[in-house]
């Protein structure tokens, strides 16, 4: 009761400070929104491991490239046998363990983003993500990838007539849309309204992330039945190979550069690159805007903070002063200088607490109208329906959680601002204090 006897009696000087505390409420809303949304998304779970593995990319001279270019090596049957010795130099590697051809940029992060329509015998319709490869020797996708079985949790194996027969895994999401459950292995699945082009699933795995800083889409991946020869197969094919566990990552890579690069010339393929998972993630969370998004919030939170910061040390320190005759009569009559702190530090939390909910009902009225400053949609397709499996696919559960770290932040920075000031004005002794006045 004297707290709020305290605020009101001094509301005009605290106006101007509630004001900055409603408008940094509710900036500072708007900005922790996308930094939760994408944070929380990037800590679901990608679905496989994703060290040691790498991306071999090759380039592909044409007649553009002069004297480069071989036409004879892009006759029918070269330019596949050519790619052909070009994996066997790679999957003879001792540091090798698996080893397959991500057929259209069917690994996470790449730059493209291809989906299907798969029907269960109902003819309900699904949308997925499509991943697609050519199968070499005993190397699959899935394996090389490190995706898990969804009831086992170990490494995926693939039947040995997977590609033959054209069977078909999917995902977690993928396999509950079509039919409830994740136990399906054996059920079909089919590629048109009218069920034509049938696929027998072969497997489950869980959920896999495409994507880093997004939620995993329902996935499918099937065989091709082999090499396509055509003058861009440097782009519609890529050599993704897995390390044995415990081999020294950057001793590989300065061998792999200074060894085994050169060797892989073959016919107009070159060596182009070699990245890891996790290099391809960094790239494609910046060229695709992500890391400048968060930078760009954090870096307006960072300034809200500051000016929040920067108005408590200000207004307390003016009321410290002006309150001298306060804090000496309290010390004179026995009160510590951590309960006169604990009162002032009280009277901020009051103010911040009262403006940040004010601040809400404008945060809250925009969700309604505009929806979230970090859209719930994916971004490729535009279509996918929210896994209600996630909080932040949430209106209530998101809404709730921002609020609160953005709370937590101003309080913090509220109550800091208010400490240094104030803190310092306690240790006045109540002789000097009572004087003064």
């Amino acid at each position: 009761m004297i707290l709020i006897h305290q605020l009101w009696n001094q509301r005009r000087q605290n106006l101007w400070i509630f004001i900055e505390l409603f408008i940094a409420g509710v900036f500072l809303w708007m900005v922790t929104d996308p930094i939760v949304k994408l944070t929380a998304d990037r800590f679901i779970p990608s679905g496989s491991d994703p060290r040691g593995v790498y991306v071999l990319k090759l380039g592909q001279y044409n007649a553009s490239f002069g004297i480069f270019y071989d036409a004879a090596q892009d006759s029918a049957g070269r330019m596949a046998a050519n790619y052909i010795n070009i994996i066997r130099t790679v999957r003879t590697l001792p540091e090798v363990e698996d080893l397959c051809i991500s057929a259209y940029g069917s690994y996470p992060n790449s730059k493209s983003w291809s989906g299907m329509q798969l029907f269960n015998e109902d003819t309900l319709m699904v949308h997925v993500q499509q991943y697609r490869f050519v199968p070499v020797g005993e190397g699959n996708l899935l394996k090389t990838y490190g995706m898990t079985d969804a009831h086992t949790g170990k490494p995926v194996e693939l039947p040995a007539d997977f590609a033959l027969r054209g069977k078909i895994a999917l995902s977690e999401q993928a396999a509950l849309r079509l039919f409830g459950t994740t136990d399906v292995a054996g059920r079909t699945v089919y590629e048109t309204t009218d069920l034509q082009y049938p696929h027998e699933v072969a497997v489950v795995f869980r959920d896999y992330k495409h994507y880093n800083y997004q939620q995993p889409y329902p996935m499918a991946v099937m065989a091709e039945e082999g090499l396509n020869e055509s003058p861009y197969m440097d782009f519609m094919y890529t050599i993704v190979f897995r390390l044995k566990k415990g081999v020294d990552a950057d001793a590989f890579e300065e061998r792999f550069r200074q060894e085994t690069a050169p060797r892989l010339s073959a016919g107009n393929f070159f060596f182009d690159s070699l990245v890891t998972f996790s290099d391809e993630s960094r790239q494609m969370a910046l060229s695709s805007g992500v890391t400048n998004k968060l930078r760009l919030h954090y870096a307006l939170g960072g300034f809200a903070l500051l000016c929040i910061f920067l108005g408590m040390v200000g207004t307390f320190w003016i009321r410290a002063n002006a309150r001298r005759e306060e804090v000496g009569i309290m010390r004179s009559m026995g009160a510590s200088r951590g309960r006169i702190v604990r009162r002032f530090l009280a009277e901020a939390a009051a103010l911040v607490t009262v403006a940040y909910v004010l601040s809400l009902f404008v945060a809250l009225n925009y969700v309604l109208v505009n929806g979230f400053t970090e859209p719930l949609q994916n971004f490729v397709t535009g279509r996918l329906v929210p896994d209600p499996m996630y909080w932040q696919n949430h209106i209530g559960g998101r809404f709730l959680a921002i609020s609160l770290v953005s709370y937590a932040l101003l309080m913090l920075t509220a109550l800091i601002g208010t400490y240094i000031p104030v803190r310092r004005a306690s240790r006045i002794s109540p002789v000097e204090a009572l004087r003064d006045e």
